[in-house]
């Protein structure tokens, strides 16, 4: 059996305390990964998005594009989402990103990295460009293998410059092909092959984020960076969004507790699991939650509502995630 699953953040103004709960949701005959196509003609849904770094950092959705910046000694501005599923096809992961100032017509430039990356339970792979005007796409294979699979190559881009990242996943082949376009020109080839130490895997099943980074201040001005579209799922089209969902999450700030509901198939048994970093998952709240019939809320309400298990001795955690998965029936 293999599902489909989706994502929802819940943040909390007093305490900053943010959920992500990423649900089993309904069977599916591929199980893909939940993918997206984000524009960001809206303002920025913070129930789907998760903003890391200086707050000041996040400038937020301006004319279509989300504008975010990063300061030196700061620890790297990002923007994630979680994607969740089962990776069981190909797919395809691209940002389309207007760098200015970065480069600023001479090295160092800004001192500053912007990556693309994306994580999974196999490992995690990432492109990094930095404000030399160099490219490299490194991987890390959980397993224990690291490394740069295309080593720094000069890209040749200058400020204001458009520049659109793609990686494109080959399931049965178990293949990359990473290739990157300036200005809407022709796709230039930059990597393909297998990973650092032959197997890719899933990398990209538990979530994909963007980074700037400033490394260095002998340059003063910081860098800006304008993504105008972020896709990730099917080389043609990301995967649909599921027909069930989580339906609400009821977080006490002050007993710090948390009760669920979702819409959920009578007959069907779900789990809650809990993470801390979106990598392990091994820890539950219950993994026997049957259904009550259409939605189910757990815990019931005539219980008391579950406390927040990734508070120790009183310090609530930055960020805790959430799953519900559908355990199969013996």
């Amino acid at each position: 059996m293999k599902a489909i699953v989706k994502q929802t953040v819940f943040r909390q103004i007093s305490p900053a305390l943010i959920f992500l709960a990423t649900f089993s949701l309904n069977e599916k005959s591929e199980g893909e990964i939940e993918g997206f196509n984000e524009s960001f003609s809206e303002p920025l849904d913070l129930f789907i998005w998760r903003q890391q770094g200086e707050f000041d950092s996040h400038q937020g959705v301006t004319d279509g594009s989300y504008i975010f910046t990063d300061q030196f000694g700061a620890p790297g501005t990002k923007l994630t989402r979680s994607t969740g599923g089962f990776l069981s096809g190909s797919f395809r992961h691209e940002v389309e990103v207007l760098l200015d100032p970065f480069r600023l017509d001479s090295n160092p430039g800004t001192g500053s990295d912007f990556k693309m990356k994306m994580f999974g339970p196999d490992g995690f792979m990432e492109i990094v460009l930095n404000s030399f005007g160099n490219m490299r796409l490194f991987h890390n294979d959980f397993s224990g293998g690291g490394g740069n699979l295309q080593p720094q190559t000069n890209i040749g881009i200058a400020d204001g410059d458009v520049l659109k990242l793609v990686i494109d996943y080959d399931f049965d082949a178990d293949e990359i092909e990473a290739t990157y376009s300036l200005n809407g020109g022709d796709s230039v080839p930059f990597y393909a092959g297998s990973g650092i130490d032959g197997r890719i895997g899933d990398v990209v099943t538990n979530f994909v984020e963007v980074e700037l980074f400033k490394f260095n201040d002998q340059n003063a001005s910081a860098p800006v960076a304008a993504i105008n579209e972020w896709n990730v799922g099917g080389e043609t089209s990301p995967a649909g969004p599921s027909a069930l969902a989580l339906t609400n999450i009821d977080y006490d700030p002050v007993a710090d507790t948390f009760r669920f509901s979702w819409n959920s198939e009578p007959g069907k048994v779900y789990g809650i699991f809990w993470s801390l970093d979106l990598i392990n998952w091994d820890a539950d709240l219950a993994d026997n939650v049957f259904a009550e019939g259409t939605t189910t809320t757990y815990p019931p309400l005539f219980i008391s509502a579950e406390h927040n298990p990734g508070t120790s001795q009183g310090v609530r955690p930055e960020a805790i995630f959430f799953r519900v998965e559908e355990i199969p029936l013996p």
